[in-house]
């Protein structure tokens, strides 16, 4: 034993530093000469430059850099960019076969694994991280959340919570005196204006709607700031400040070194999200106890995920490789928590900027909802095709998520529907790509791409989607689409539903819902615009008679991939959005309830940027380091001419809204 010992040789500290430092040669060599000599996208033309640490990143990450259009006109559709040091040759493109390629075969192309510990760091081991059978696992068991009934369900929770957001705005309008974290008392507005901060009132929405359909709890940020799920919210947002930072970079790129020496911006995240993650644990016991005791059979007890998710595990029969792991349901919640609010919340807020600052549609847009009642059903929803092409709009030129990644797990080719002509003149259909090679998923440049929306790409146009021009007088009659209105097709013939028009008797004072002529002009609930309200017909109100029942995507937009074509908020395949419908309820009844009520004007000298922290957040100039994302607007109350003063036929004084 003792010659074995002795026999083993120590290497010095020379010899040992020698032995590093080879390694680290061998290792740089092969990242910086021979991975990009050997690249099957070397000869792929694209930009210079990407000779830094981030390569091409920041362009493609700023939402307001103009190089990626300059890049796009000279070089096509797809092409070369750089990853750190000019190395790491990627791919960016916006042909539509190559992305849907890359989006549907979700077996080879997953997040980078810099996206997924970014993603990880904020939502735990969720739906958003998954990849390959877990994923399937935890999309298949949260798809039942998202049915048709599910839906339905949902409404009043969204309903209510949008009722509760307006009746707090015509307080702060009235009572100057009054003040909440997002509309602080102010002496520079005249009587009758509020300045309210839209995206982080938004953000209080989204919360506590996602806090009820996630895990059936009431946080109430929105209205109670003071209490349990106001402190937690402020948390929440505070997480979300911007970071930078080498070290902060060097977390992501190895997790471990987070976890010993945490940077400034992993303690905030683990300051917001520990409480959230401690609280869904408590429930998640409380709930597993109820179950089991059957306390919970009726089926509006089974209307959140957490209890989804515990049943699908209690399911009889099934194996262990079946069942959600504890940190998985967490992390579900996590997921739905930041995935579900933050980005319905920035989408919300950019479009009812977009609104306060074109006038002309926000008026359009009020005459449309009001000729309907103060509720809006689940059933009619999808019926209000102005409401439906100004979201449609907002989600094209705002889309909450700019961009994303793939990288290819194995070897792979993407099929082209344009051809390449490469650096030496070939000709090519197709790109090979190599296992740990790069895929830009650009979703912001598509939406704005002239070659796919016309010239007017860059403008908020909600006409695009109705096939008219606001500023027409023609009256020649529009030919109405076949397209449905959105994927979430609410609407069927055979449903019976309540008329908003139904008197405190029980007399349903609108016309038969089975017997309305199609071919009529535009209709709410059966009853024509023009005879809903009596008031002077606007130039809205003439307009809205002339546009068709449906929107529609533009006959000259390519096909593409997508919720609708080309269409890339919600992302595609396999992976898309499991909550979009839901995220569409939220928008629309969110602008039901305030452009009905309000006038909204952009606030004076402010510019308004937008940053990219996986989802897309606005922020005033100079303001984003200091108070984080935020969007105020001017609120005032809307007064109709011939309404707001005005008398029902009984008498009693009706305001824009109707009576609350």
């Amino acid at each position: 034993m003792v010659q074995i010992i002795d026999s083993i040789r120590i290497p010095t500290i020379t010899q040992l530093l020698l032995g590093i430092l080879t390694i680290s040669l061998v290792y740089l060599a092969d990242l910086f000469i021979l991975r990009p000599f050997t690249s099957p996208l070397k000869k792929l033309p694209g930009p210079v430059g990407g000779s830094g640490l981030s390569g091409h990143s920041l362009e493609i990450m700023d939402l307001h850099a103009k190089e990626v259009y300059q890049w796009i006109s000279q070089y096509g559709k797809t092409f070369k960019v750089n990853g750190p040091f000019g190395s790491h040759h990627r791919i960016f493109t916006l042909d539509p076969r190559a992305l849907s390629h890359v989006l549907n075969s979700t077996q080879i192309y997953f997040k980078s694994n810099l996206l997924r510990n970014l993603v990880r760091k904020y939502m735990k081991n969720g739906l958003i991280v998954a990849e390959g059978n877990r994923h399937k696992l935890q999309r298949k068991i949260s798809q039942g959340l998202f049915s048709r009934n599910g839906l339905k369900g949902m409404i009043e929770i969204v309903g209510e919570k949008a009722d509760q957001f307006r009746d707090i705005v015509h307080e702060l309008v009235s009572n100057p005196s009054l003040s909440t974290p997002y509309s602080p008392v102010t002496n520079d507005l005249p009587n009758g204006s509020r300045e309210i901060d839209i995206y982080s009132s938004a953000s209080r929405c989204t919360f506590d709607i996602i806090g009820q359909i996630g895990i059936g709890h009431i946080f109430d940020s929105t209205g109670n700031w003071h209490g349990e799920g106001g402190e937690l919210f402020e948390k929440y947002e505070r997480m979300q400040y911007p970071f930078s930072g080498i070290y902060t970079l060097l977390g992501l790129l190895w997790p471990w070194l987070d976890k010993l020496f945490p940077s400034g911006n992993t303690k905030l995240v683990a300051k917001a999200m520990d409480p959230l993650e401690k609280l869904s644990q408590i429930i998640m016991h409380e709930r597993q106890k109820e179950i089991n005791e059957g306390k919970r059979e009726l089926p509006s007890d089974n209307r959140d995920l957490l209890t989804l998710m515990l049943r699908s595990n209690m399911t009889k029969g099934i194996s262990p490789e079946q069942k959600l792991r504890d940190d998985e349901i967490t992390g579900q919640l996590a997921t739905f928590m930041f995935a579900g609010s933050d980005t319905t919340a920035g989408t919300i807020a950019m479009g009812l900027y977009q609104l306060a600052t074109h006038s002309p549609v926000q008026d359009t847009l009020r005459s449309e909802l009001l000729g309907y009642g103060d509720n809006l059903p689940f059933e009619q929803i999808d019926e209000l095709p102005y409401l439906d092409a100004v979201v449609k709009e907002i989600l094209r030129i705002n889309p909450s998520l700019p961009g994303t990644v793939r990288q290819a797990q194995q070897d792979d080719i993407i099929p082209l529907s344009e051809p390449v002509t490469l650096t030496n003149g070939k000709v090519v259909h197709e790109l090979n790509i190599r296992k740990g090679q790069l895929v830009h998923v650009p979703i912001e440049h598509l939406h704005k791409s002239e070659e796919i929306w016309g010239a007017d790409a860059s403008e908020f146009n909600p006409d695009r989607f109705l096939g008219l021009d606001v500023e027409s007088d023609d009256d020649e009659e529009v030919e109405e689409p076949k397209t449905p209105s959105t994927p979430a097709t609410f609407s069927d013939a055979n449903i019976q539903f309540e008329s908003p028009w139904k008197s405190k008797s029980g007399e349903n004072t609108d016309v038969d819902n089975n017997n309305i002529d199609d071919s009529s002009e535009l209709t709410a609930g059966g009853k024509s615009l023009n005879i809903l309200h009596k008031r002077k017909e606007s130039k809205s109100d003439i307009y809205l008679k002339k546009i068709p029942r449906k929107t529609s995507i533009p006959k000259k937009i390519p096909l593409g991939p997508g919720v609708w074509p080309n269409f890339m908020t919600f992302i595609d395949g396999p992976r898309r959005c499991i909550g979009y419908k839901l995220a569409l309820i939220e928008i629309k009844l969110m602008f039901y309830k305030i452009i009905r009520d309000f006038e909204i004007l952009p606030k004076q000298n402010q510019k308004v940027w937008r940053w990219n922290m996986m989802s897309t957040r606005p922020y005033v100039e100079g303001t984003l380091h200091q108070k984080g994302s935020s969007l105020p607007i001017i609120f005032k109350l809307y007064k109709d001419e011939g309404e707001s003063t005005g008398q029902d036929e009984k008498g009693v004084k009706t305001s824009a809204s109707g009576n609350r």
